[in-house]
C-alpha cells in the first residue's frame, strides 16, 4: 500500500509513548526525518494542550494541533487557539456531582491550566506523566467562572471502571463521553467533551485551516476515541495492542507502543 502522506496525526498515549513522559529515540527520529521530508506532524490527543508542551518541543512540533480529544485546534509555539468546543457548564457540574457521588477521580481542564479536589495516587501519576502541576479546589466553583473544555474521570481498576461506565452513561445528553486506554499503566480514562467535538471533526479543521486535502492524511492511533478520526482520515494505521474495533478499520497494523510502532509505520509508509 503507498501512501501520499502530507499530514500525519498521531495519538500520544499508547501510540507516540509508553512508559515515561517521551517517545523513544527510535519514534523520536523517526518523526523529526518525517518531518524534514516534507510532512507535517500534528499530535491528535485527548490531553491537555499544556499537557504536551514537553513533547512539542522535544520533537520541535510547530503548527497546529488537536487535543481535548478534538475539542480544540491549538496552534504552537503561539498557543493560539483555532477552534473550541467548550464544554457546556451544566455538563460540568453534573459530571462533578456524579464524581463526587460514585467517588471517582476527576480532572478539570481549562485551555491552560487544570484542576483536581483532592490528591491522592492517581494526581501524582498524572503529575509524572503529563509533566504538570494541578491547581487543587473545589471543582464546582469553576462553572461559572472557568470555560472548560474538558472534564475527565480516571479509573484505575475494574470497581472504578464500572462505576465510571454509570456515571458515562448518566452524562447522556449532557455531553459526549469519549474512552481511552493508556495500556503502559492500565488507566482507563473517560473524557467528557462538547457533544459536537471529535478528533475527525478536528481532523477536517486542521486541515481545511492549513489548506489541504484529507486524501493526503494519515492517521495513528489505539484506543476508542481513535475510532472518529479513522474514518476521516485517508491512511488508518492502529497499534499492535488497539482494541479489535480499531484495528477492523485499519489499513495496516503496527507493533505495539513498546515496540515502536510509530517508528516502524513512519519508516514503511513515509521513509521508504
Amino acid at each position: 500500500m503507498k501512501s501520499d502522506c502530507k499530514f500525519l496525526i498521531l495519538d500520544v498515549d499508547g501510540t507516540l509513548i509508553g512508559h515515561g513522559a517521551y517517545p523513544s529515540q527510535r519514534v523520536t527520529d523517526a518523526v523529526k526525518a518525517a518531518q524534514a521530508k516534507g510532512v507535517t506532524v500534528a499530535l491528535g490527543t485527548g490531553r491537555a494542550s499544556e499537557a504536551c508542551y514537553h513533547l512539542l518541543r522535544h520533537l520541535d512540533l510547530n503548527g497546529l494541533h488537536i487535543f481535548f480529544d478534538g475539542a480544540a485546534v491549538v496552534e504552537w509555539p503561539s498557543n493560539e487557539i483555532i477552534a473550541l468546543r467548550a464544554l457546556p457548564p451544566r455538563a460540568t457540574e453534573r459530571i462533578i456531582a456524579l464524581a463526587r457521588e460514585y467517588d471517582l477521580f476527576l480532572e478539570i481542564y481549562a485551555h491552560d491550566f487544570y484542576f483536581i479536589e483532592r490528591d491522592n495516587e492517581l494526581a501524582q501519576h498524572q503529575r509524572q506523566k503529563l509533566q504538570l502541576n494541578p491547581l487543587i479546589t473545589d471543582l464546582t466553583s469553576l462553572v461559572d467562572r472557568v470555560k472548560v473544555v474538558k472534564a475527565q474521570l480516571l479509573a484505575a481498576d475494574d470497581a472504578q471502571k464500572k462505576r465510571a461506565e454509570i456515571v458515562s452513561a448518566q452524562m447522556e445528553g449532557y455531553c459526549k463521553m469519549a474512552w481511552s486506554f493508556d495500556p503502559s499503566n492500565g488507566i482507563y480514562f473517560a473524557n467528557a467533551i462538547n457533544s459536537s467535538a471529535s478528533k475527525g471533526s478536528a481532523l477536517q479543521d486542521l486541515v481545511d485551516y492549513i489548506g489541504g486535502d484529507i486524501s493526503q492524511t494519515m492517521t495513528i492511533g489505539d484506543s476508542y476515541n481513535d475510532l472518529n478520526i479513522f474514518e476521516i482520515a485517508n491512511t488508518k494505521i492502529a497499534m499492535g495492542h488497539a482494541p479489535d474495533v480499531l484495528k477492523e478499520l485499519a489499513d495496516w497494523i503496527a507493533p505495539s507502543v513498546n515496540d515502536d510502532g510509530v517508528a516502524v509505520a513512519i519508516e514503511k509508509f513515509i521513509l521508504s
